[in-house]
């Protein structure tokens, strides 16, 4: 911006106008138009160069006042500048807040971020952890929806209860792993308790104590938390019950020694996400001046292509999250899998929620109909949403054209060989694979073949490839290919 139009603001100007913007007292364009003709003061800047908006603030400035961003485009650059790696957790994120503008959604959506610790899960969170259609948690049992407390009196149970204030907003939870740290019968409660609440049609409880007390009717809440690796123990519980729980892998990339030293004397992470947050709030606040009323969305706009590769992922998941047991037999001369009869969901509810996650990241990119653009980010939560050994493997068979060996599975994911014979016939039981013999295979050395089944051949198709090469590029090379040993 030319130092010769620079126009210096004094303090109380930035706080009106900070105010001013928040309260969404100005539509996009207005506050795109004070994005581009406003500097805000010496030291906090907002320019147009290059052709997008770009944010700087001197480092020995005290001034507490960000300029917010308003727009999708705007927000998103942002977030890719400061945290290149979350911009798509924080996609999906944001998508959570637009489908509670979307009128005929009455499904809560529960998405956890997985990943190991300090790889930018609460990063995530924070970004929306102030904005007033949030509710965060850094952590919290089930049984506080609906609480039963012996020691609160009957009459004041009601303003403990965390279903109604979390109704028509966001519950956000900064750390879900105590919960799926529970013993397995507490966990098996819990989990039965979070998978009714998360039908959206309240809850009704009956104890001892208090009696029957708890709400019904409509109480859908959005749903965003962060959890480190889930045990395989609680996927196969929440197969049981009928899991109501969607996963996003992080797959945060290790930092080289240079990259670590760097940033231990020129990054301030606690800056980057306070003006992330800024920016949030913002955009968030301008989508919601947007549509005050929120929306009814023209379902007939919607591509039937999309609508498609939506019900192709539904089905899919429903089976690559089935629940079953599977264990080897020793028959003497030679041994054998035996395993019960998989449990596994039909996919009506998982393929409505991914339509209206879908519809949540249309309407947050501007758009009140979906397209490819919303697509990646579905498939990626269809692959993440089962045992993590399933999602690795299932990546690695498309990425393989169809058609991956015992010992390509070995290889490539790092486990032993009866490991990878044991994952390919779970693959086999639940329906998603062909298995036979290698030409290769030798007696007491059998080495498997795995073929996906002709009715899910969509998924390495030129059409399924082209929409994870282009989120990969869309969203900077974060999803990077499963053989790189993540």
């Amino acid at each position: 911006m030319d130092n010769k139009n620079e126009e210096i603001l004094t303090n109380k100007e930035i706080d009106e106008l900070s105010v001013y913007l928040r309260n969404g007292e100005t539509d996009i364009k207005e506050q795109r138009e004070s994005v581009e003709d406003i500097k805000l003061s010496k030291n906090d800047i907002v320019s147009n160069e290059g052709g997008s908006l770009n944010y700087s603030r001197d480092s020995n400035s005290t001034a507490s006042n960000y300029f917010n961003l308003s727009d999708y485009a705007s927000w998103r650059t942002v977030i890719e500048k400061n945290f290149p790696n979350l911009l798509l957790a924080a996609e999906v994120g944001a998508s959570q807040y637009g489908q509670l503008l979307i009128k005929d959604i009455s499904n809560p959506c529960a998405i956890a971020l997985i990943d190991v610790p300090s790889a930018g899960k609460t990063i995530t969170l924070n970004l929306f952890s102030k904005f007033d259609k949030s509710l965060t948690l850094d952590n919290f049992t089930p049984a506080s929806f609906v609480s039963q407390a012996a020691n609160v009196k009957t009459e004041k149970l009601k303003d403990v209860d965390l279903l109604p204030k979390v109704r028509n907003k966001v519950l956000i939870i900064r750390d879900l792993a105590p919960l799926f740290g529970l013993r397995d019968d507490d966990l098996l409660k819990s989990m039965g308790i979070l998978t009714r609440v998360l039908d959206g049609e309240g809850l009704e409880l009956h104890a001892g104590v208090h009696g029957s007390r708890g709400y019904s009717g409509d109480y859908s809440f959005m749903f965003l938390a962060a959890s480190t690796p889930i045990a395989p123990k609680v996927f196969k519980l929440m197969g049981n019950l009928g899991s109501r729980l969607f996963f996003l892998h992080l797959r945060s990339e290790r930092k080289s020694e240079e990259t670590l030293a760097s940033q231990l004397v020129i990054t301030s992470w606690k800056q980057k996400q306070q003006i992330s947050q800024e920016a949030t709030n913002s955009f968030l606040g301008n989508l919601w001046a947007s549509y005050p009323n929120g929306i009814e969305w023209d379902k007939t706009k919607d591509p039937k292509d999309c609508l498609l590769i939506i019900s192709r992922c539904a089905n899919l998941l429903s089976k690559l999250r089935g629940s079953i047991n599977v264990w080897k037999e020793d028959y003497g001369n030679h041994e054998e899998y035996s395993y019960q009869e998989p449990v596994i969901e039909m996919p009506d509810r998982i393929s409505q929620i991914l339509y209206n996650l879908t519809r949540g990241h249309a309407l947050i990119s501007g758009r009140t109909n979906i397209d490819y653009d919303d697509l990646g980010i579905v498939i990626n939560i269809t692959f993440d949403s089962a045992a993590l050994s399933r999602s690795r493997l299932f990546r690695l068979l498309i990425k393989n054209g169809g058609q991956i060996t015992s010992d390509e599975v070995v290889s490539k994911i790092n486990c032993s060989k009866p490991t990878a014979l044991k994952e390919i016939e779970i693959l086999k039981v639940l329906g998603l694979v062909d298995v036979k013999d290698s030409e290769f295979s030798i007696p007491g050395r059998p080495v498997k073949i795995a073929i996906l089944k002709e009715e899910l051949s969509w998924f390495i198709s030129e059409e399924c490839q082209f929409i994870l090469k282009a989120i990969e590029e869309y969203y900077g090379g974060v999803l990077r290919q499963e053989e790189q040993g993540k």
